[in-house]
């Protein structure tokens, strides 16, 4: 999952998702259904909306679904909860290497040409063809996807059940028509995006985009008439604006959010966070002492999740307690009960001293653990626009110095950082985890080196830390192979690739991460709340499409 920063605002006659409006208008003055959402901070715009390349614009700012979307979509704040979305229905054969789709009737492309089997076929066929474009971890197919009338048949090399919300819900459709003709579509620019989905992009600037909506969607006609996605350059303005009566919804950490927003008026200003992944120090583990996986166990016994929760994420995220990366108390019956709550909450400065004395490091002069006249250094990067991880890392550089490893902070913009990220050319660097409906998307996303690194060792869309273990793949196998009908076997699997993120520290784990999501009533009223938790909140991919659709004009 994709970190949920995005904000929304009303504007004279244009609907904005996160910012300010076209025009200059505050939206607590607009009369127009128009909604701002601001789908990701500090991101340089680029005039590029592939959804196969996590780079492009639409891929960093989290608003591809808005024109393309999934078969089905699936809220991971409710277990067992799908929306039936291109396509109607689907089914498991062959021991779960078979997975047909029945398509939804009446559906176009926003071009006017129909959406059919074909098209669903061709995407699936795309990806499997092109592995650097496989951003949503689709399994490998055996054979090309097989037609038959209005149903979609993919078949896979091992059973693929719990790899579902990524076939189903994460892939977004594309029509053949037209991604026939394009050469790299991983690499492809794409200025004018044609999709199924609720909105078509109606203009272009280094500033703003804006999106206006689709006259023949499937689904109905959006209650917001267009959406304005402009450039912000950090947290703190976002939260300006937010503070100002600008926004209608933002996805992003807002320090002080009952002072900043809601106590203005509590009537109409709301927040919902919901628990909905793990964030977590992730190790590019062919990086100089960060390699070796008792470092990795000291670094993670070194930090001070209490501080990041209270100080980096102003109380609204918990410290994570759990070694095997697990969201918890969600997914709290997979673990083991001494599982459950071995990370201790602060540093412990006697443990690290134990792991590396045992692995033959000692204090130098300065007061540093080294190892042939090495010391333990490495950064931490991450985007100084996102005002809570960068305060994150400084705080974690800050317990670490103080237990002698030399931690450092670099900070950088928010498409240098994605950069590295992709190409594998960091050190360390605080990021969201997947979530997901069943533990393994996280897995998959952290560990899977075969679906995410190795098609496109420069440009990953996942394992960014390029962890490569065969004891990691095969229980990512066992796990992705098993039916979810089979409880026990799925806790046995589950556990397994929970002792080895516990082992190897590949990442480590420090928070559970909110689904971000701040909200004004004034303009829409539908919004995701902890009494009706129909969706993950946060203005983002996939879900866009479920919330714009939810949303009412308010009276």
């Amino acid at each position: 999952m994709i970190r949920k920063i995005a904000i929304i605002a009303s504007a004279m006659s244009c609907l904005t998702l996160g910012v300010i409006s076209v025009s200059g208008a505050s939206a607590s003055t607009s009369k127009s259904h128009v909604l701002t959402e601001e789908g990701n901070v500090g991101v340089t715009f680029t005039n590029n909306f592939n959804p196969f390349n996590s780079n492009s614009l639409s891929g960093q700012m989290s608003i591809k679904s808005l024109t393309y979307e999934p078969l089905f979509e699936f809220d991971y704040l409710k277990a067992n909860t799908q929306y039936p979305w291109l396509a109607t229905s689907y089914k498991f054969t062959n021991g779960g290497r078979s997975l047909t789709f029945t398509l939804r009737n009446g559906v176009k492309w926003s071009d006017g040409k129909p959406f059919t089997a074909a098209d669903v076929a061709y995407t699936f066929n795309l990806i499997g063809q092109n592995p650097a474009a496989n951003y949503s971890g689709v399994p490998q197919m055996t054979n090309a996807a097989r037609v038959k009338g209005n149903t979609v048949t993919l078949d896979f090399a091992k059973p693929a059940y719990q790899s579902i919300s990524s076939i189903a819900g994460s892939t977004l459709i594309v029509p053949e028509h037209l991604w026939a003709r394009v050469v790299n579509p991983a690499k492809a620019v794409i200025t004018d995006p044609v999709g199924t989905g609720p909105y078509v992009l109606k203009h272009y600037s280094s500033q703003l985009v804006s999106f206006m909506a689709n006259p023949t969607y499937w689904g109905g006609k959006p209650a917001a008439t267009q959406v304005n996605i402009p450039s912000y350059s950090s947290n703190a303005s976002a939260a300006t604006a937010l503070a100002n009566g600008q926004l209608d919804w933002a996805g992003n950490d807002i320090a002080n959010i009952k002072s900043v927003f809601v106590n203005k008026n509590p009537r109409t200003n709301h927040y919902y966070f919901a628990p909905g992944n793990t964030v977590t120090l992730t190790f590019n583990v062919k990086y100089g002492a960060l390699s070796d996986p008792i470092v990795r166990q000291a670094i993670s016994a070194g930090i001070n999740r209490a501080q990041l929760a209270t100080k980096g994420e102003s109380g609204y995220e918990l410290p994570a307690t759990s070694s095997s990366g697990l969201i918890l108390p969600n997914q709290a019956a997979y673990l083991a009960a001494s599982a459950k709550n071995d990370l201790a909450s602060t540093s412990d400065p006697s443990k690290v001293a134990s792991l590396l004395s045992s692995d033959g490091y000692t204090k130098n002069a300065s007061g540093m653990w080294a190892k042939n006249g090495q010391e333990i250094t490495f950064n931490i990067e991450d985007p100084t626009a996102y005002s809570d991880y960068y305060a994150d890392a400084q705080l974690i550089a800050n317990s670490l110095q103080a237990v002698g490893i030399n931690a450092t902070v670099d900070g950088v913009q928010a498409s240098q950082w994605y950069s590295d990220l992709a190409a594998g050319t960091f050190q360390s660097a605080i990021h969201w985890g997947a979530g997901g409906a069943n533990p393994f998307q996280q897995y998959q996303n952290w560990l899977d080196y075969n679906t995410f690194v190795a098609p496109s060792p420069t440009s990953a869309s996942g394992d960014f830390g390029r962890y490569q273990s065969s004891a990691a793949q095969s229980a990512l196998t066992q796990l992705e192979t098993t039916s979810p009908t089979n409880k026990a076997a799925v806790t046995s699997a589950t556990r397994v690739l929970g002792s080895i993120v516990t082992q190897q520290v590949p990442v480590a784990p420090l928070l559970y991460g909110a689904d971000w999501n701040i909200y004004s009533t004034a303009h829409f009223t539908g919004w995701v709340t902890a009494a009706n938790p129909y969706m993950d909140p946060s203005p983002s991919d996939p879900e866009l499409p479920v919330i714009l659709m939810h949303l009412k004009v308010a009276k």
